[in-house]
């Protein structure tokens, strides 16, 4: 009996011997942080998650991802974000993987090793591992931003507010225009404009909209147009923001903001072949009814001219659930150009072509918005209100904005004299803005708006 005893003894032992034996093999062979998931922080997340990482469109990144004590306590929130497709950002359906610059894929065998670190505990590793992080920075996968305080580089023209713009404690939701002062003598002669960054005061701008430079909006960059791409700036500028000022409401909540602006100009000498448009291709004149968990909304823009299209940018507010470009060319061919399956309020990107897409006369666009207003809807203001298009977050949009140009090349050299069209349109638009445009009055001390406009 004794001898039984023993084996058993010994049998026990062993099995405990080999479970530790597995739990250690197994340890070993989990991902660490240095080894496996910072490569992967460096390539998809770190251009946004660093210390004091950018400011990009009114929002910076809660955590550095470069940092293990930081990664490891944000572990769970992490797991979350990725298998909720909420991180990255980037809402264009996989279909369009290597279409559009900057996309925000993050390739499935380098998420399930990302899980894999979470689930195996988030452990550290060796430092010594870091080699390969290292080297992607090296390689610009990460992202530090320049000395002068510009993603764009040092700005040929900056403009800003006259004054700081006073946004009171009882603001939720304010939308004012406001103009961006040009230095007296810093544009006396029209510019070609290459690159332009809104530089927002902080996270109480939702986003902005801007008569030259683009849309500001949470995650959205620079403004940058391709080489031989570009907008003409014409002499005395009227250049206007449409700022999205958004908040919680409450005493001691009053900010001051001073959002500006930067240009970077083409240097003389330098050939623009493409004169860049822009459409909004706004679509009104319907109503979401109550409740309505999947409200569609449809509407065409028959393309009349040869054109290269660079980019799009759906907008909606908090009900916008989906949004389709789709192309029907000449022959009856359809083309989807971009689906976005899961818009997201707070993300509103700009798809902008690798090359910039050509598109024949006698095309046409059709393009499509869902909208959910039912409870389901967690951003949803309210599910009992019809809604239409207006201005207010409140409201909604259904917008389909596009950057494009003529394929005929215009050859213009930078420098020597414009051609008379160019320059007519470019003036005509600023006119045309200065009468359309009721701006925001900052001498003004009456707040009474706020009672209907911060609803």
């Amino acid at each position: 009996m004794k001898s039984l005893a023993n084996s058993f003894i010994t049998l026990a032992l062993g099995s405990i011997a080999l479970a530790a034996a597995s739990l250690v093999s197994a340890q070993d062979n989990a991902p660490t942080f240095y080894a496996d998931a910072l490569p992967v922080f460096q390539k998809n997340c770190v251009a946004c998650h660093q210390p004091e990482g950018p400011s990009v469109g009114g929002i910076s990144a809660p955590m550095p991802l470069n940092d293990y004590q930081q990664a490891k306590a944000w572990a769970p929130m992490i797991k979350n974000a990725l298998i909720t497709g909420y991180m990255p950002p980037w809402g264009a359906h996989e279909r369009h993987r290597g279409e559009f610059k900057d996309e925000r894929y993050i390739d499935k065998k380098e998420l399930n090793l990302l899980l894999a670190w979470v689930d195996g505990g988030a452990l550290e590793g060796d430092p010594n591992d870091a080699m390969r992080a290292e080297a992607l920075v090296a390689n610009g996968a990460g992202t530090v931003l320049p000395e002068s305080g510009w993603w764009i580089g040092e700005p040929d023209l900056v403009v800003e507010f006259e004054a700081p713009v006073y946004v009171p404690d009882a603001v939720k939701d304010w939308q004012p225009t406001i103009q961006m002062m040009v230095p007296e003598g810093a544009h006396e002669n029209p510019k070609w404009i290459s690159r332009t960054e809104l530089n927002t005061g902080g996270p109480w701008v939702h986003h902005i909209v801007s008569s030259h430079m683009g849309v500001g909006v949470p995650g959205r960059g620079p403004f940058s147009y391709p080489e031989g791409w570009g907008v003409l700036l014409p002499e005395n500028p009227f250049v206007t923001v449409n700022m999205h000022y958004h908040k919680n409401p409450g005493e001691g909540t009053a900010v001051e903001d001073n959002t500006s602006a930067g240009f970077v100009f083409y240097d003389d000498g330098e050939i623009i072949d493409h004169v860049v448009e822009t459409n909004l291709l706004p679509h009104a004149g319907w109503t979401i009814p109550p409740g309505d968990p999947n409200y569609e909304v449809n509407n065409t823009y028959d393309i009349e001219e040869d054109i290269y299209l660079l980019s799009m940018g759906p907008h909606m507010h908090y009900r916008g659930k989906a949004m389709r470009y789709e192309l029907e060319y000449p022959d009856g061919e359809r083309e989807v150009l971009l689906w976005v399956p899961d818009y997201d309020f707070n993300w509103q990107f700009l798809y902008e072509y690798k090359e910039p897409k050509f598109i024949p006369a006698g095309s046409t666009m059709h393009m499509s918005w869902w909208f959910d207003n039912s409870d389901a809807n967690r951003f949803n203001p309210d599910s009992t209100a019809s809604v239409e298009y207006g201005p207010a977050t409140t409201d909604e949009m259904a917008n389909a904005r596009i950057y494009y140009a003529p394929t005929t090349r215009r050859g213009i050299v930078v420098g020597e004299a414009l051609p008379e069209d160019v320059l007519k349109m470019a003036r005509e638009d600023d006119r045309i803005r200065r009468e359309r445009a009721t701006l925001y009055d900052p001498t003004s001390d009456d707040f009474s708006w706020l009672e209907e406009d911060s609803r």
